[in-house]
């Protein structure tokens, strides 16, 4: 990970301690941590997402996949 990934395992760290800074990381994750100056490069996402070695394709099929389980509930049985 990136010297900017130890950032953001401060801020998760602080959010432990601070109620509204975890209330705004659950409404908003990526505006928060980038309101906070800390930049996520595409192998964080991977390294956090637990596809280090996936290629960019890759990446956005899991984030596409991801995002329709929280959509529809059914872990993304619904995408062709």
């Amino acid at each position: 990970m990136s010297a900017e990934s130890l950032s953001l395992i401060s801020v998760l760290d602080r959010a432990v301690q601070e109620p509204d800074l975890l209330a705004e990381l659950a409404a908003d994750p990526l505006d928060t941590v980038r309101r906070l100056g800390i930049r996520l490069t595409g192998d964080d996402l991977k390294v956090m997402l637990g596809v280090a070695g996936a290629s960019d394709a890759e990446l956005l099929e899991v984030l596409r996949r991801r995002l329709a389980q929280r959509r529809d509930g059914c872990g993304g049985c619904s995408i062709p």
